[in-house]
C-alpha cells in the first residue's frame, strides 16, 4: 500500500472522540501506524490538537477546517493535498496512488465503540459501548429510566428509531447518539439535524447540495403551518434519488434519516400539517397564549402592551385573546403580574369565548 492516513478529526464538534482517543493513547497509535505497510503515513488533527514531536516516518497535518461529516471518508486524502477536504464518490481514483483511511479506533484495534450521548439522558457524555448493542443496553448505560421517545443515530449511520426497536440488535458506526423524550418534538428535531447536513454539504452534486436544502425548506414549512401532506410523498421521492445520485455518503446519510424519521413518527409530523399542532409544545407557531379565568383581575395590563390589539376585555372583566389577531409576542405574559396568561401546545386551557366580570377584585 502506498499511502495511509489516520483520521484523528471529531465527526462532531461536541464529540470529540477521535482526538480524545488519541490524546490518551498516544504511544499506541503511533505504534500501529508506524507498522502499518505503506510507504507514506499521515496523521491528520485539529489545530492545537497535537502538541508533541513528529516521529519519522510520519507526517503529522493541523487543519482548521471544522466541518466533521467531510473527514469520515476518503475526502481526507484532499487535506494531504493543501486542499479543502470535500467529499468523494466512493469510485473515485485517488490521484497519489493507493491510500487507506482509517480512524483512530480502528488502529487501536478497540472491542469497544467510545461515542458521546446527549440528550435526554443522566450520564451524558462520552460512554463506552459495546459495537453490536440494543437500543435497551444504551438506554441503561446513559442512566435513562422508564419510557423514552426517540434515539438518534447521528452521521453516518442517520436514523432514528422508537420504542418498538428498543431490542433490536445494532451495529454502533457513529460517535453521536442523542435520546429524546415526550418533550421533544420530532419534525423540530429533524429540522435541526437537516440544518445541520446543511453545513456539512459542499455543493459538488444537486442531489447532496440542493437535496439537502429542498428538505430544509419543505421543514421549516411544516412548521410555520405551511405545510402540506404531498410534501411527505415529495421529500420521500427526494431521498429516493438522493441515495442514488449524492456524490458522497454524506448526501445518502440525511437522505436515510429523514425515511426513518418519517418511518417512525409520521403521524406526530403529519399533525403539524393536518391537525395544526405541536403535541410537544415546541414548535413556536404552534403554541397559543390564553388567559385563565380564574386568576385574571381585569387589570388591562396586558391590553395595554398588546400590540396586535388581540386582548378583549375591560377593567373588573375577564380578558380573553383573540387567537385570529395574536402574534404570538408574549408581551402580555410579561406584562400580567398575576401569573394569569400562560402558553399552550397541543392541551389548551378553557377559557371564556368573551369578556366577563371577573370573580376576583
Amino acid at each position: 500500500m502506498d499511502m495511509i492516513i489516520c483520521n484523528a478529526m471529531p465527526v462532531y464538534h461536541e464529540a470529540p472522540v477521535s482526538p480524545m482517543l488519541l490524546n490518551d493513547n498516544t504511544e499506541k497509535v503511533l505504534e500501529a501506524l508506524l507498522k502499518e505497510p505503506a510507504g507514506i503515513r499521515y496523521l491528520i488533527v485539529p489545530e492545537g490538537g497535537w502538541a508533541g514531536e513528529k516521529p519519522e516516518g510520519l507526517t503529522i497535518i493541523k487543519t482548521r477546517h471544522k466541518s466533521g461529516f467531510t473527514y469520515g471518508n476518503a475526502s481526507a486524502l484532499k487535506v494531504t493535498e493543501g486542499e479543502k477536504p470535500i467529499p468523494l464518490c466512493p469510485d473515485d481514483e485517488f490521484p497519489s496512488g493507493e491510500c487507506r483511511v482509517v480512524t483512530v479506533e480502528e488502529l487501536l484495534n478497540a472491542g469497544k465503540k467510545i461515542v458521546y450521548v446527549a440528550g435526554k439522558a443522566e450520564k451524558k457524555g462520552v460512554l463506552d459501548l459495546d459495537r453490536k448493542i440494543t437500543p435497551a443496553d444504551i438506554l441503561a448505560a446513559a442512566g435513562v429510566q422508564g419510557t423514552f421517545k426517540a434515539m438518534y443515530f447521528g452521521h453516518p449511520m442517520g436514523v432514528y428509531i422508537n420504542e418498538t426497536m428498543i431490542n433490536q440488535p445494532i451495529e454502533l458506526n457513529t460517535d453521536y447518539i442523542e435520546i429524546l423524550n415526550a418533550s421533544d418534538c420530532m419534525l423540530e428535531h429533524l429540522l435541526k439535524t437537516a440544518d445541520r447536513y446543511g453545513k456539512e454539504a459542499c455543493g459538488r452534486c444537486v442531489f447532496g447540495h440542493e437535496g439537502v436544502f429542498q428538505i430544509r425548506m419543505l421543514l421549516t414549512d411544516m412548521t410555520l403551518k405551511k405545510g402540506k401532506l404531498s410534501d411527505l410523498d415529495l421529500m420521500l421521492e427526494l431521498c429516493h434519488e438522493m441515495k442514488q445520485q449524492s456524490l458522497c455518503e454524506a448526501g445518502f446519510s440525511i437522505a436515510n434519516t429523514v425515511e426513518s424519521a418519517l418511518d417512525c413518527f409520521k403521524s406526530e409530523i403529519e399533525e403539524h400539517i393536518t391537525r395544526k399542532s405541536c403535541k410537544a409544545g415546541v414548535c413556536q407557531k404552534f403554541l397559543t397564549f390564553h388567559i385563565l379565568p380564574d386568576l385574571c383581575t381585569g387589570c388591562t395590563e396586558c391590553l395595554d402592551v398588546c400590540e396586535d390589539d388581540a386582548i378583549l376585555g375591560k377593567k373588573k372583566f375577564i380578558h380573553v385573546i383573540d387567537q385570529n389577531e395574536c402574534s404570538g409576542c408574549g408581551n402580555c405574559v410579561e406584562a400580567c403580574e398575576d401569573n394569569a396568561i400562560i402558553k399552550a401546545g397541543a392541551e389548551k386551557p378553557k377559557c371564556p369565548k368573551k369578556p366577563l366580570p371577573c370573580k376576583r377584585t
